[in-house]
């Protein structure tokens, strides 16, 4: 079995939203220190690195992750290159069969270096939502840190994309991937009412 790893590393010091809970992650028992085992405590937001997003992070009515469906962040899913394009558009994902491969992966490149926050990166196209949910598409997946844009207020594609009924995963890194079909497993932790949740994201490569 070939996985590939989508994820960003959470670590302290990593680049977090401006305004977000900064990542922490540091040893509070050690063996060194005459404890029995060595013991971490991470302190994070759920939207840290490689992550998910609840329809409750943006609506308030909205499920929280541990109501979300696991079974919808595994399956086949179809990376898209979409390097050099400023707008994410049905074209790009024309002449697919979507029935069989309800996920859809954009790979970017828009965040080139994990040690700066990115000033801008590709904008969904105002009808790409609907068009995803009316293919039967569940998921989308982007290598950049939201679907909206890095000032928006009213979230736009991310309350588009949840009337579709279109599930968000945000911040993989899809650099060492090519196009093609694989099989995504981007699976949440169980968090009691979480707005989201950080994954551990990889793609089965399918013989």
């Amino acid at each position: 079995m070939k996985l590939i790893d989508l994820s960003r590393p959470l670590h302290s010091g990593m680049v977090v939203w401006p305004g977000d809970t900064a990542t922490d992650f540091g040893l509070v028992a050690t063996k060194a220190g005459g404890y029995s085992c060595n013991v971490g405590r991470l302190t994070a937001s759920m939207h840290a690195g490689t992550h998910v997003d609840a329809p409750f992070h943006f609506d308030d009515r909205g499920a929280k992750i541990d109501a979300v469906a696991p079974e919808r962040y595994v399956g086949p899913a179809r990376v898209i290159d979409a390097r050099g394009h400023a707008q994410l558009t049905p074209a790009l994902l024309a002449g697919f069969d979507w029935q069989a491969v309800p996920r859809v992966l954009f790979r970017t490149d828009a965040w080139a270096d994990p040690a700066t926050f990115p000033a801008q990166w590709p904008a969904f196209a105002p009808e790409l939502p609907a068009w995803l949910g009316a293919h039967g598409i569940g998921l989308v997946g982007i290598d950049f840190p939201s679907v909206d844009a890095p000032t928006s207020k009213e979230l736009p594609t991310h309350h588009a994309l949840h009337a579709a009924d279109v599930l968000i995963l945000e911040n993989l890194d899809l650099s060492a991937v090519a196009p093609g079909v694989y099989e995504l497993i981007a699976l949440p932790l169980k968090i009691r009412d979480a707005d989201g949740s950080p994954v551990r994201a990889v793609l089965r490569v399918i013989d």
